[in-house]
C-alpha cells in the first residue's frame, strides 16, 4: 500500500544533492514528513527507500531525549558536514578516490516532542533550513499543533491504512514462508479486527504459529478471535464514539463499550454528547407528531427533560471535577453521558442521522469571552462619568447610549465628538465597541456603526483627528502603575502621623496629574502646528519658484 507516497519519497531523496547542494539547485524542501496513523510501515519504508538509495542511516525515536540542547548535540555536526569516504563500492580497493558517503536522519514520531524535549521542534526547523544532509520525520497526528510551523518546510506525504484485502494477501505470502497456510477468508477477518494494523496482524500470526494449532481456518480463527484481536476501544475515532454513545442501546450488551467510548477524549466528549443527544430525538419526536400520537409525543417530551436533566448533572460533576481536580469523579461523568444517550434513543436506541455536529460550545464561549472583555474596556473608560455594575452598563446604559450617538452622527458631527470627550469615549469605542450591545427588537433593522457609509465615517475621523480628546488621556490615567501602588502603600502607613500630610500628597499627585495631561496635550499642538508650519513653508517655496 502507499506506493504513490514511496514513489514520491524515493525521487525525493535521490534527488536531494542536486536540487539543494549542486550549483543548479533549485531550493527544494529539505526535508519530509510522513504522516498517517500507526502499524502501516513509514518508518520501515523511509529505511528501506534510504538503504536502496545507498544512505547511511541515524534514527531518532520518542526514546531518545530530543530538546533543543541533546539536538544540537548529537546532530550539529551531522546536519552541517558532509562526510568523506576514501574508498568507494564503485571502484577498486586502494584507487583513493574520494566520495561523499550520503547520509540520512530518520527523526521518528516528532508529534511525540513534547515538555520533556523543549524547543526541540524549533531547533528541529532551524537544522533543516541550514542542513546538508536529507532528513525524514515522522508522525502520527498531522493534526497536532506542534507540527504547524514544521510542515511548511517539509515533503508532506500522507499515509493511509491499506485495505483489508491487500493486508491478508500480503500476510498469507508472509505466513507461507514460514510454513503457516492461512485460509483467505481467515486472513481478512483477522486484518478487518486488528483495524487494518499491519504489526498487529504480524504479532497474530507469529502467535498463532507458536501454538502448534496448525492451518488457520475461519473456523479456527473465530474460536480464538478474542484473545488476538486489537481492542476495539483503540480503533474507535471521536466522533464515531460520540455517535455510539448518543444512539443508545442500539446494541445489545453495549453499556460497556459506550462506557469505555467515553474515554476515547474525556475531556471534548461530554460537549460532542451535548451538542447531538438532541438530533436523536428530533426524529422520534416528528415521527409521533405525524401520526398524531399524543402519548408518544408526551413521552419523547418528558425524555428530553429528562435527558437535559442528566447532561445538567454531567456539568456540575464535571465542573467539581475541573475546579478541585477530583479525578476520582471521572466515571461519574462518564456514567452520566452514557445515560443521556440510553434516555434520548430510548428502549431500542436511536438512530443518528449523519455524520456528529461539531460542538458549537466553543465558538459561543470565544464570543463570550470577547464581549466581556470589551465590556470592561468600555466599563474602564466610562467609569469617570457613570457608576455602575457591569450588568446594569450592559442592560441599561449601552444600549442607550448607542442609539444616542447614532442619532447625533447624523444631525450633529461636532456635538457628537463633544459628548464623547464628556463619556471618555474613544473613536474605537463607537465604530467598533458599542455595536457589541445594542438591543433590537423584532422585527426592527439593527443600525449599527459599522452599517454606516464610508463618507460619513471618513468625514467623522477627519474632525475628530483635528481636536485633542480626554479618551487619549484616560488609557494612561486610569491604569495604575506599580509606583503609584507604592506610594500609595507608603501613604496608608503614614496616617497615623496625621491627615493634613496625607491631604497634601493627594493634592501634589493631582497637580502632578495635570501636569502629566498638559506635556501630553501640548506634544500634540506642537506635532500638528510644525506640520501646518511646514506646510506653509512648502506653499510659499511655490510662490517663489513661479
Amino acid at each position: 500500500g502507499n506506493a504513490e507516497a514511496v514513489k514520491k519519497l524515493s525521487s525525493w531523496l535521490s534527488r536531494w544533492e542536486q536540487n539543494n547542494l549542486g550549483s543548479k539547485k533549485h531550493n527544494g524542501p529539505k526535508a519530509a514528513l510522513l504522516s498517517g496513523p500507526p502499524g502501516i510501515g513509514k518508518t520501515t519504508t523511509a529505511a528501506l527507500v534510504c538503504k536502496e538509495s545507498g544512505r547511511d542511516v541515524l534514527e531518532l525515536n520518542a526514546s531518545d531525549t530530543r530538546s533543543k540542547s541533546s539536538l544540537k548535540e548529537m546532530l550539529g555536526d551531522v546536519t552541517g558536514t558532509k562526510v568523506l569516504s576514501f574508498t568507494s563500492k564503485n571502484t577498486k580497493k586502494g584507487s583513493g578516490n574520494k566520495t561523499g558517503a550520503k547520509r540520512c536522519i530518520i527523526m521518528d514520531e516528532v508529534d511525540g516532542m513534547g515538555a520533556g524535549d523543549r524547543s526541540g521542534i524549533s531547533e528541529l526547523i532551524q537544522m533543516i533550513k541550514g542542513s546538508k544532509v536529507p532528513i525524514i520525520c515522522i508522525c502520527n497526528d498531522r493534526q497536532s499543533q506542534k507540527l504547524k510551523s514544521l510542515i511548511p518546510h517539509c515533503l508532506d506525504l500522507k499515509y493511509r491504512r491499506p485495505v483489508k484485502s491487500v493486508i491478508a494477501r500480503r500476510a498469507m505470502q508472509i505466513a507461507a514462508q514460514h510454513s503457516l497456510p492461512v485460509e483467505i477468508n481467515a486472513a481478512e477477518a483477522l486484518a478487518e479486527s486488528c483495524g487494518n494494523d499491519i504489526r498487529q496482524v504480524l504479532n497474530a500470526l507469529q502467535m498463532w504459529a507458536s501454538s502448534d494449532k496448525g492451518k488457520m481456518t475461519y473456523a479456527e480463527y473465530s474460536k480464538q478471535k478474542d484473545a488476538i484481536n486489537k481492542d476495539e476501544s483503540l480503533r474507535i475515532g471521536l466522533f464515531d464514539a460520540a455517535k455510539s454513545i448518543v444512539e443508545g442501546m442500539r446494541k445489545e450488551g453495549s453499556f460497556f463499550n459506550r462506557y469505555d467510548a467515553y474515554f476515547t477524549d474525556y475531556s471534548f466528549m461530554g460537549l460532542l454528547v451535548h451538542q447531538n443527544y438532541l438530533k436523536v430525538m428530533t426524529p422520534q419526536y416528528l415521527r409521533a407528531r405525524g401520526a398524531k400520537n399524543v402519548p408518544g409525543e408526551e413521552e419523547i417530551l418528558s425524555r428530553m427533560s429528562a435527558a437535559a436533566d442528566c447532561m445538567g448533572d454531567f456539568d456540575l460533576v464535571e465542573g467539581r471535577l475541573r475546579d478541585g481536580q477530583t479525578w476520582s469523579l471521572l466515571p461519574t461523568c462518564a456514567s452520566l453521558c452514557v445515560q443521556t444517550g440510553s434516555i434520548a434513543g430510548g428502549a431500542t436506541g436511536g438512530m443518528l442521522q449523519g455524520f456528529p455536529e461539531f460542538t458549537s460550545y466553543l465558538g459561543k464561549n470565544s464570543s463570550k469571552n470577547k464581549k466581556q472583555r470589551l465590556l470592561n474596556e468600555l466599563k474602564h473608560h466610562l467609569n469617570f462619568r457613570i457608576s455602575s455594575t457591569t450588568s446594569e452598563l450592559r442592560m441599561m446604559y449601552l444600549p442607550a447610549l448607542h442609539s444616542h450617538f447614532y442619532r447625533m452622527l447624523f444631525n450633529d458631527t461636532a456635538e457628537a465628538i463633544s459628548e464623547m470627550d464628556v463619556y471618555g469615549l474613544s473613536r474605537d469605542d463607537l465604530f467598533e465597541n458599542l455595536d457589541e450591545f445594542s438591543i433590537v427588537t423584532s422585527g426592527e433593522k439593527p443600525k449599527n456603526f459599522a452599517d454606516m457609509d464610508s463618507k460619513t465615517k471618513a468625514a467623522f475621523t477627519r474632525k475628530y483627528n483635528k481636536g485633542i480628546h480626554k479618551s487619549q488621556a484616560l488609557v494612561a490615567e486610569q491604569g495604575v502603575s506599580k509606583k503609584r501602588k507604592a506610594s500609595a502603600v507608603e501613604r496608608h502607613e503614614n496616617d497615623e502621623e496625621g491627615e493634613g500630610n496625607f491631604d497634601n500628597d493627594e493634592e501634589d499627585n493631582e497637580e502632578e496629574d495635570e501636569k502629566k495631561i498638559q506635556e501630553l496635550f501640548s506634544k500634540k499642538k506642537g506635532r500638528a502646528a510644525g506640520k501646518s508650519g511646514n506646510a506653509s513653508k512648502k506653499k510659499t517655496k511655490s510662490r517663489r519658484n513661479n
